[in-house]
């Protein structure tokens, strides 16, 4: 009895041993982020621009490929259903909050720890040879086309269709357009060009190197004012119609996420690759060539941060008609009554480790 007691102390102190080694030397492996919407859109840059430097911290190599569907709710699931052994990534747009409430994925933002690294406004676009000027040109010839006119957004339910139906809501052409869904702001782009659609409603970042170009112009962004990037004006709602301005909180967040069961040891691991990824020049440059905000988070403010993006646009699914579902039956206040934390799953949601909040305070 006394050896098989002796035995089995010798292999918990092994384990002990053993597991806290290979912590401390994890990975051992490639990484595998899994990008929810299409290649070349910001979701996708700024992925790979975080694989880029992380990959050089860590010394292996991170496989970056595109799951594209269901506003990243496919590629949320996938890696959900992966081994909480921080070797398969969720990357791109921070919107988990939402995916219950669109039934998107089935499981939100509570389920994992995410490292925004980026944000940026939403942006309508046209052809520049189109012809219109100012947003108003463009509302103008939508009243007076003899057919809908079709427009295009990054998803279904995505903050380009969300800015879409409320800036067709405020100037008065809701009944007169229709939304065409694609997989990202990238892929809406190319059907721009291809006139396929009169104009897009998607981030900023996506096209915006097509607007440096003289390609596509912007008409209307949201954000509370004009935004100056390489000589490209993004004129503000605030011109045209300021009632858009509350809907600022549906503009995302982009970056990774992991699952919040990955053991600690190893979540500190990926926030101290985070904090020398986003302290490269490369990646600064990889994100602001894109006209993408670098804005790194981690801890209790990322979950606060992506919280409130659900909330934001759970809220304006629900009041233009794209979810029937409403936020409340989720316990999501709208964010005129939002504090944290705003419900029972938020006040009882997984702590981060102790550590990564010191890293995000380094970080700042």
């Amino acid at each position: 009895m006394k050896i098989k007691s002796i035995i089995l102390l010798v292999g918990l102190i092994f384990f002990l041993i053993t597991g806290s080694v290979s912590s401390q030397n994890w990975p051992t492996r490639p990484i595998d982020a899994i990008v929810g919407w299409s290649a070349g859109g910001t979701s996708d840059t700024t992925v790979r621009a975080l694989a880029r430097e992380m990959s050089e911290f860590f010394g292996v190599e991170i496989r970056v490929s595109n799951m594209v569907g269901a506003n990243g709710g496919i590629a949320y699931q996938h890696v959900f259903s992966a081994a909480p052994d921080g070797y398969c990534w969720f990357g791109g747009a921070q919107v988990q909050a939402t995916y219950p409430i669109t039934k998107q994925a089935q499981v939100g933002w509570e389920e994992f720890y995410s490292f925004p690294a980026g944000m940026g406004a939403t942006t309508i676009y046209v052809r520049t040879d189109s012809g219109y000027e100012t947003i108003l040109d463009l509302v103008k010839a939508i009243k007076e086309s003899p057919r809908i006119v079709k427009y295009g957004t990054t998803s279904r339910g995505g903050n380009g269709h969300i800015f879409g139906e409320a800036f067709a809501s405020a100037a008065g052409i809701a009944d007169l357009v229709q939304d065409i869904p694609y997989d990202g702001g990238r892929e809406a782009g190319n059907y721009l060009i291809a006139k396929e659609v009169e104009y897009i409603s998607v981030s900023l970042g996506d096209v915006a190197d097509w607007a440096e170009e003289g390609t596509l112009k912007p008409l209307l962004n949201l954000y509370p004012e004009d935004y100056e990037w390489r000589g490209v004006i993004f004129p503000s709602v605030n011109h045209y119609f300021p009632e858009l301005e509350a809907y600022t909180s549906i503009n995302p967040y982009w970056g990774i996420s992991i699952r919040r069961d990955t053991p600690p040891d190893i979540v500190i691991r990926i926030a101290e690759a985070f904090k020398y990824a986003v302290k490269q020049e490369r990646f600064k440059d990889a994100l602001t060539g894109r006209g993408i905000i670098v804005a790194p988070l981690m801890g209790k403010a990322a979950d606060i941060a992506v919280a409130m993006v659900g909330s934001g646009r759970g809220w304006a699914h629900y009041d233009f008609g794209i979810v029937d579902n409403s936020p409340a039956e989720f316990d999501i206040p709208r964010l005129t009554d939002w504090k944290w934390p705003y419900n029972e799953s938020s006040a009882n949601v997984k702590p981060w480790p102790e550590k990564v909040e010191e890293i995000l305070a380094e970080l700042k």
